[in-house]
């Protein structure tokens, strides 16, 4: 009896410490799946999409490029198909020019990403919208090269 009681232990912690690696992150597997084939990673704040590859802003630019926008668009809509109708847009900038200028300039990328968002049927309610200035480099700011991967925006689902 004794034996039976301490493999059932065994068998119950084993169970348990497997089930939080295998964590969605509050999400069902179909919108795990579709987030990562998305290029989403889950990181302490969620699943977050870090779009530098995908969008970049010029230099002191917040405007989305043409180019730029029927990916989101898409990406937009393909959220709410899987019920992700939730996200925080969060605007980042290189460290050149002045820490007060560049918090608004992040904050006017993340608008602009967000504003995409509303119009492709995302509630205004459902969108956190925020600037992080130059205080979250994605790489060092030694290069031209890495100060444009940082002029970001990165987006992530709220559960």
């Amino acid at each position: 009896m004794l034996k039976h009681l301490y493999k059932l232990i065994i068998v119950t912690s084993l169970m348990t410490i497997l089930s939080g690696c295998l964590s969605l992150g509050h999400l069902n597997y179909k919108q795990a799946r579709m987030l990562k084939k998305q290029g989403f990673t889950l990181t302490e704040e969620g699943w977050t999409l870090r779009l530098p590859e995908k969008l970049l802003f010029g230099f002191d630019q917040s405007d989305i490029q043409a180019t730029q926008k029927p990916p989101l668009e898409a990406l937009s809509k393909q959220l709410q198909q899987y019920n992700l109708n939730t996200i925080k847009v969060v605007g980042h900038t290189d460290n050149i020019g002045d820490p007060a200028y560049n918090q608004t300039l992040s904050e006017k990328r993340a608008a602009s990403v967000s504003q995409i968002f509303i119009e492709t049927g995302f509630k205004t309610q459902n969108i956190q919208s925020l600037g992080r200035g130059a205080s979250q480099p994605l790489v060092e700011n030694n290069s031209e090269e890495n100060r444009a991967l940082n002029r970001r925006v990165n987006i992530i689902i709220i559960p």
